[in-house]
């Protein structure tokens, strides 16, 4: 479990100073547990937000200091992003909005390649981003004469486990695309990605780039990682997939900030998704260059702010995980400033071509010296490539591995306490290791959307409907449901409130009826 009480003063919103601004029926204590549709952001990033702000200019091209230093700041980002997932390169990562605009990159970039007859393969466990854009497309490209299909791989209604052998049946030499969920946002279920990823690589779909050169054999396998990379050590080297799209604002981190992974081989081959500023390396009349990767696939003025907080944010999240938080004012031990330093630079290791180098920040210049001096190892690994690299690596192992142990401890004790309330239902897996750190379920005889209203008049902050997984909630014969999600700043009083909360409506209600 992560130190909770540490953590917890990161985050203002549910610090009691702060939650107690928020107008809230109980007039106390606010239980924030919808983390799942976007976490809270933490003090560290917000004044990253605003020290930028201070200095900010426009990206690219500006040979003035202050755009210089924001430039910098804002590829850095891309750098921090590529060690997050273990791409080989910072020019496999592209930065958006959220996973919805990553997955219509994705779609829009292949669009020209598709051929009559194709297929798509996707699961009824989608969130709607991961199914809305394929079915979208499958109309465009109807209006142009050219039918493909879209094909729906089943899951278990108790478990939420995909149905393997429809999988294996269903994706075939025509399948363009396997897009599946990383992790389901209603279900909590965690596909095998890898076994996936066996399958779709195996057909002898043959892709080809623009001029229509042999590009890949095999189906591409894109994965909504969405709830996925948040709280899991994700790898997509491990993985095999060819696509993984994500939020940040889903792990403590800025809004409006998405990220996608794509191998570079593959987008090199594909079209741009948006056309205009920043992705032209240079235009003429009839003639248009465009610019290296990522930037072809970033038109536009982009999230400057956001992007440089995401960047800071990421390696911040890896110190939460790790236990090596950096309280200021507090905070002057050489041994934890420096832990906390070293886990800032693992996450600037460059990936690629990568080449801006990681500044010690100057108020823990003392304190790094000292712990280098005490731990020359260190020193050895920064300055070594590859050890550099496997010790970036253990790093977001470690520490994705802690947030995950920490969902996992308080997503058992929510399933637990959950299934001794009578008539409550807990959909997906009830081993907490086989899925993200949520739980949906619902109370016989009450609608979910009166028992979210009356969660939060007892103070808990929860969702209700279909959370956007739309064929989920159809697949299982349901409307709606209410769902409960957890993160770091998350502990056993939060769960325990929400249970309570929970049985007092169970209660009510049984009162109400006689």
């Amino acid at each position: 479990m992560l130190d909770t009480t540490v953590v917890r003063r990161m985050f203002p919103f549910v610090t009691p100073e702060f939650s107690t601004h928020i107008t809230n029926p109980t007039e106390g204590k606010r239980t924030f547990m919808d983390s799942t549709a976007s976490t809270q952001v933490s003090a560290p990033v917000l004044e990253k937000l605003i020290s930028a702000s201070m200095i900010y200019a426009n990206v690219h091209r500006g040979e003035y200091d202050a755009s210089q230093i924001t430039t910098e700041d804002f590829e850095r980002a891309y750098n921090i992003a590529a060690n997050l997932v273990n791409a080989q390169s910072w020019r496999e990562i592209i930065l958006g909005r959220n996973t919805t605009e990553m997955i219509n990159l994705a779609m829009r970039a292949m669009e020209y390649d598709f051929r009559d007859g194709d297929n798509i393969v996707t699961t009824r466990l989608e969130h709607n981003s991961n199914y809305v854009p394929w079915h979208g497309l499958q109309q465009l490209l109807k209006a142009r004469g050219l039918n493909i299909d879209i094909r729906l791989v089943d899951f278990d209604k108790v478990t939420g486990g995909l149905d393997m052998d429809q999988m294996t049946s269903k994706v075939d030499d025509r399948t363009k695309i396997v897009a599946v969920t990383g992790a389901s946002n209603f279900m909590g279920v965690k596909p095998d990605i890898e076994e996936i990823v066996g399958i779709a690589h195996n057909t002898f779909y043959e892709h080809k780039d623009v001029q229509g050169k042999h590009l890949f054999t095999g189906s591409y396998v894109l994965v909504d990682g969405a709830q996925l990379v948040p709280g899991t050590p994700v790898d997509v080297q491990q993985m095999g997939c060819d696509f993984l799209a994500w939020s940040f604002h889903k792990m403590g981190l800025p809004l409006g900030v998405g990220g996608l992974f794509a191998r570079q081989e593959i987008m090199e081959g594909l079209n741009p998704f948006l056309y205009g500023g920043d992705m032209i390396e240079d235009v003429k009349e009839g003639a248009v260059e465009y610019k290296d990767l990522p930037w072809r696939f970033t038109a536009g003025t982009p999230n400057i702010l956001g992007t440089i907080a995401t960047g800071y944010g990421i390696a911040f999240m890896m110190n939460v995980g790790r236990g090596s938080l950096i309280i200021p004012g507090y905070d002057t031990d050489t041994n934890a400033v420096g832990r906390a330093i070293e886990t800032e630079a693992l996450m600037n290791t460059p990936r690629g071509d990568f080449d801006a180098k990681y500044h010690v920040p100057e108020q823990y210049a003392a304190q790094w010296k000292a712990y280098a001096a005490a731990n020359p190892a260190v020193i050895d690994d920064l300055q070594d490539p590859q050890t550099r690299l496997a010790r970036s690596r253990e790093v977001v192992s470690e520490a994705m591995g802690n947030i995950m142990e920490h969902e996992e401890v308080l997503t058992e004790y929510i399933i637990s306490g959950l299934q001794e309330i009578p008539g409550v239902s807990v959909y997906g897996p009830l081993d907490p290791s086989k899925r993200a750190g949520l739980v949906g379920f619902n109370i016989q005889g009450i609608d979910p959307q009166y028992v979210a209203f009356e969660l939060n008049k007892k103070g808990i902050e929860a969702r209700n409907g279909n959370h956007c997984a739309s064929l989920a909630h159809e697949h299982i014969g349901v409307d709606g449901s209410v769902r409960l999600s957890v993160y770091v700043y998350n502990n056993y009083d939060d769960v325990a409130a929400a249970l309570g909360a929970v049985q007092e409506i169970v209660d009510e209600a049984q009162n109400q009826a006689g």
